[in-house]
């Protein structure tokens, strides 16, 4: 739960990078679920492609080869994989929502991050 709520706080000022990397980690931290919603989610190639990279880093072989991997992070990858994770653990422990999940939601459906208590 805190990793997803420090992953909120993250994409609230623009760090991307680190909301996704937290999300993403929360995400895994979970068990398994069977909710058709979430299936959905997590098959993002690109939102799971960027986890990767971001958690993992670049592969040896593409290391080795002397390719460099960079990625542009847009807003909605960042949303996405908050909302996945976000799912997963209402999936999990159906009673706990917050109300920074709560309010997350909310706003991601409009991008108001710039004011992200509005709704």
């Amino acid at each position: 739960m805190r990793q997803i709520h420090a992953a909120i706080e993250h994409w609230r000022h623009g760090d991307f990078e680190c909301a996704i990397a937290l999300a993403s980690t929360a995400a895994e931290m979970l068990p398994d679920v069977d909710e058709p919603h979430f299936r959905e989610l997590q098959n993002i190639s690109r939102v799971n492609e960027i986890s990767n990279w971001l958690i993992r880093g670049a592969s040896r072989e593409r290391l080795k080869s002397g390719q460099i991997d960079t990625v542009v992070i847009e807003e909605l990858d960042t949303v996405l994989a908050i909302h996945r994770a976000i799912l997963k653990f209402e999936a999990v422990f159906w009673k706990d929502k917050t109300p920074q999940m709560k309010s997350f939601r909310n706003c991601a459906r409009t991008q108001c991050r710039s004011n992200p208590n509005q709704s």
